[in-house]
């Protein structure tokens, strides 16, 4: 009969079925930053403060932008380069040290306003569907970290309608829902790194909101202030090992089927502040700060929720719900961001853009870092540029590279230190985005 202490398959699970951010998460913690093409190429630099109405992500009032009908939709490439290397201080059974970790991903974003020119001019309806948190992890399942956590996926979808109000020409206030569904997966080892593999997978549904206000002061001055809230999700699902030989044909195949079970995810608060400032007819300086309220994610317990025989709990009995099989305390910081850039239009066709940005990670020490959850801080470097086609259409690209500050991870997986894994964290990510934006209405003034 396999012996696998529960404290080791619950580190797997909870700490990587909830997060699948490349071992250099495109944002901190596992959120996605890349919801614009216009901001890719800015490294986001005020991102809550754009005319386009990508801006919606950060700022509800941002649905107010453009009159009209309006379209926007792009795609960020995400090709991140991120290897684990186990080193001195394991004491998991050694077999291959060194692993990548890292899968590409494509992050699609949609957004549509529509201003009610017959009702009343002021008032506006916006809708952005993105993918606010996740991307994926992806090692070699023999590798010595695999029993702290192998292959791992978090997919989420976002759905974002929105009201906006143009109280003057100067200000713009709006409101906004967020319906968000999550499917977690994950696959790790148990007893030893080549032993039989065990897996969680569950979804949720949930809501939160968005909120937002736009201020221009005067013509060539714009501040942006954006809320998305908090949202907690329940990952209900199964838990389970396939190829445990428990020595009990039954015991077997219960083992196999797995046992209901959820996991807890609270994703923070996000706060952005941004502002766009005129230098000159064609040229404009752009900043954003931006808070992520991780902190309020303290652990991820892992709990049954049906009765049914699990390894993680009376190994050759069965088990009922509301039994905890294991939590993981992460005790993260707050994140921070911080970015500065600069648009010039070269042309009535052609705008560049160049930016650069800073980020804190939530995850600070080396004990809160997982092989899920590799997170470090990170620099941004991007360019970028848009070119109009015609009055109604306009295309534009963003290209970042991040540097990603070399990490280290000293994860504990049993109450005493004779299970440890201990790796550094060599990373690093290039970003392609590419957006279209297109007026729908040719009545409607011209894209700004």
């Amino acid at each position: 009969m396999v012996r696998v202490s529960k404290h080791i398959v619950a580190s797997g699970v909870v700490a990587a079925t909830c997060v699948v951010a490349s071992g250099a998460a495109i944002a901190g913690g596992f959120a996605i930053r890349e919801q614009s093409a216009v901001g890719q190429g800015m490294s986001f630099a005020g991102s809550a403060a754009y005319t386009s109405i990508s801006a919606m992500f950060w700022n509800s009032a941002a649905a107010a932008n453009q009159n009209g009908l309006n379209a926007e939709s792009g795609a960020a490439l995400i090709l991140p380069q991120a290897e684990l290397t186990a080193t001195t201080g394991t004491t998991l059974t050694r077999i291959d040290d060194q692993v990548e970790i890292g899968v590409n991903a494509i992050v699609p974003s949609t957004y549509l306003t529509y201003q009610f020119k017959n009702f009343d001019p002021n008032l506006f309806i916006g809708l952005g569907i993105n993918s606010g948190f996740g991307l994926k992890t992806e090692p070699d399942n023999r590798w010595t970290g695999s029993q702290v956590a192998g292959a791992t996926s978090l997919f989420t979808t976002n759905i974002n309608p929105m009201l906006a109000y143009r109280l003057s020409e100067q200000l713009s206030i709006g409101v906004g829902a967020q319906i968000q569904y999550a499917k977690g997966i994950l696959k790790f080892a148990t007893g030893t790194p080549t032993g039989p593999n065990s897996y969680f997978e569950g979804d949720d549904l949930a809501v939160g909101g968005t909120a937002g206000i736009m201020f221009t002061p005067n013509p060539g001055t714009r501040i942006g202030l954006g809320y998305r809230s908090q949202i907690t999700h329940k990952l209900e699902g199964t838990q389970g090992t396939t190829g445990a030989p428990t020595g009990s044909p039954a015991l077997n195949a219960g083992v196999n089927a797995g046992i209901g079970a959820e996991v807890e995810i609270k994703l923070p608060d996000i706060v952005t502040l941004s502002f766009s400032q005129a230098l000159s007819s064609n040229a404009r300086v752009m900043g954003t700060v931006e808070w992520s309220n991780w902190s309020r994610l303290e652990s991820l317990p892992l709990v049954t929720t049906s009765t049914g025989f699990t390894l993680l709990n009376n190994p050759g009995g069965t088990t009922g719900p509301g039994v905890a099989l294991g939590s993981i305390s992460t005790k993260w910081d707050d994140g921070w961001f911080f970015a500065l850039g600069m648009e010039y239009d070269v042309s009535p066709l052609l705008t560049l853009r160049a930016g650069g940005a800073y980020e804190i990670s939530p995850v600070t020490k080396a004990t809160e870092r997982s092989p899920g959850i590799p997170d470090a801080d990170r620099i941004w470097a991007s360019v970028g540029l848009s070119y109009a086609f015609s009055k109604t259409t306009t295309i534009d690209f963003g290209y970042t590279h991040l540097f990603v500050e070399d990490a280290h991870l000293d994860r504990d997986t049993i109450s005493t230190p004779t299970r440890k894994l201990v790796a550094d964290l060599d990373a690093s990510l290039d970003i392609v985005s590419l957006g279209v934006r297109m007026k729908l209405d040719h009545d409607s003034a011209p894209l700004k």
